[in-house]
């Protein structure tokens, strides 16, 4: 074997797996791997924002089911990146994060090396390791199974910078041993929920973001199908069930899903296939027995009376294909469509002020069926969330309710850099843009229709709106808003206002053909639109 060096050995392994682009923060340390990157043909996004950047490696993961690697120092960026592995851990993404120390001579006073950087990712990651030149062959192919396997989630690496510079000694065992086979115990559980479901005549099935992941969302609809089930779905899994569906009733934990909650209530099971709690907005709370089939183990937040652990395709394998009797799904969806639709309202065209309705109405008339919608996990987001209609899984993006601000920001992004020139679309509110001003640089480089629509809201006067109702001095509320004009200028991103419905088609048409990023700031009234909601 021809010795190469860890750093290059990280980086063929990378590729082989299928990693286009790492995201790096650009502290001294990582000069090695930034190298063994550019001799292996793996793109790297330069990010000074670690926050930032994690959260768009994270993205990867959300957007094409692969696997995302975020490198950085060991001082404030090791720091930043947790906070984002916090998030990405919470959500099952799969991801790599490199932090790189000075060189491990222990007689050198480096400050950076004071911080525990084991103790600061044990809560947030599936594991804490150190990598060396002597165990890289067999750690590196470790963390990433580690962290790609159920539940998938976040692996750290720490590693010296002189460690990258030596060879990789050759691999001494097995990395991880084979997984082993059903227990009696599954068996006792299959049994059960098989008797559960032949009892049952009024079936919900709830799917989650795991249906995706796997590459299940066939096999739930069809166990829907054949027990007459109504179909529901959790923000961060829409388009697993085609929308066109007639058993899809809608979105749990987006806004107006209150007829959800009453077709939970009124159904005798509820078989929760690939849903985890942390897709929900609000605490999980009924009497229905419920199935939960899960990749990733017991769900304390999504308690249910059978969990069955595996693949999801498996799973469905073992459930038996009738049910107590074939219920009326498609029937109770309707209504429960209708009835989030009565909710939500959509205004006249020609309404005023502008709600986040007619946007999204005139993005979705505007947008072929395959292009991406990222949106923050905000008012405007859960909006959208419940309106925008797709069938394919993928084209709605969304972190959870813990997401961090400019998450989906971050979503939009990673669609764009595999969509070859193709659009995408990006929705929220005035806050991630101010928050997350720093990826706004990366838009900048696509020559894409890239659409950043914001819901113009006037988020910056919710503290002095509080303040004046309660008969507060206005203290810490006395600031200008956010000049979005400005921020395009500085960004070199289109920008348009508009401020009536006459004006939206036109705009957001440009938007869509103008060859590069466009920021179109959508002014509405918030105290209109949202109590509405």
């Amino acid at each position: 074997m021809i010795p190469i060096d860890t750093a290059l050995y990280l980086s063929d392994y990378l590729l082989r797996n299928g990693t286009q682009r790492v995201s790096v923060v650009p502290d001294p340390e990582v000069a090695t791997i930034l190298n063994a990157c550019r001799l292996r043909g793996v793109s790297t996004i330069i990010t000074p924002d670690a926050t930032g950047g994690a959260m768009l490696a994270a993205a990867e993961s959300a957007v094409h089911g692969g696997t995302g690697v975020i490198v950085t120092g060991s001082g404030p960026s090791a720091a930043a990146v947790a906070t984002a592995a916090a998030q990405a851990q919470i959500e099952r993404r799969s991801l790599i994060a490199i932090t790189v120390e000075p060189d491990g001579d222990e007689t050198r006073i480096a400050a950076r090396r004071t911080l525990d950087l084991r103790a600061l990712f044990a809560s947030v990651s599936k594991g804490s390791y150190r990598l060396r030149a002597d165990n890289a062959r067999e750690l590196v192919p470790l963390a990433w199974h580690l962290a790609t396997t159920p539940p998938r989630g976040v692996v750290h690496l720490r590693v010296y910078s002189d460690e990258l510079t030596r060879p990789a000694a050759p691999v001494r065992g097995q990395a991880h041993p084979p997984a082993p086979p059903p227990s009696e115990e599954y068996e006792t559980l299959r049994r059960r929920a098989a008797d559960m479901i032949t009892a049952a005549q009024r079936i919900v099935v709830l799917v989650g973001p795991d249906a995706v992941e796997e590459r299940a969302e066939t096999a739930a609809r069809l166990l829907a199908e054949q027990w007459g089930a109504a179909l529901v779905v959790t923000p961060m899994a829409k388009g697993a069930v085609p929308e066109t569906d007639p058993a899809f009733a809608g979105v749990y934990g987006a806004l107006g899903d209150y007829p959800i909650v009453e077709l939970i209530e009124q159904s005798d099971l509820v078989v929760a296939f690939g849903a985890t709690s942390a897709d929900f907005v609000r605490p999980w709370r009924t009497s229905v027995p419920t199935i939960l089939l899960t990749p990733n183990g017991p769900d304390p937040g999504l308690p249910a009376e059978v969990t069955l652990v595996g693949p999801l395709n498996a799973l469905a394998n073992d459930l038996p294909r009738q049910a107590g009797a074939y219920g009326d799904g498609d029937q109770r969806s309707s209504a429960v469509r209708r009835g989030i639709q009565d909710a939500l309202g959509h205004p006249a065209p020609d309404a005023h002020p502008l709600t986040p309705q007619h946007v999204i109405a005139e993005l979705r008339r505007l947008a072929s069926a395959d292009v991406p919608l990222a949106v923050e996990t905000d008012l405007v987001g859960l909006v959208a969330a419940q309106l925008w209609t797709t069938t394919q899984p993928r084209t709605f993006l969304m972190s959870n309710g813990l997401g961090l601000p400019g998450a989906g920001l971050a979503l939009a992004l990673a669609a764009a850099l595999h969509r070859d020139g193709a659009p995408v679309i990006w929705l929220g509110t005035d806050t991630p843009l101010t928050v997350r001003s720093a990826l706004l640089a990366h838009v900048r480089s696509m020559q894409v229709p890239l659409p950043l629509v914001v819901i113009n809201q006037g988020v910056h006067l919710d503290l002095l709106r509080v303040q004046e109702r309660a008969g507060y001095p206005a203290v810490g509320s006395a600031y200008p808003p956010p000049n979005l004009e400005a921020l395009a200028a500085l960004h070199g991103l289109a920008y348009a206002r508009v401020e009536s419905p006459d004006d939206l088609t036109g705009t957001i048409a440009a938007a869509f053909t103008a060859g590069r990023p466009s920021l179109v700031d959508v002014v509405t009234e918030r105290d209109y639109w949202w109590r509405r909601g």
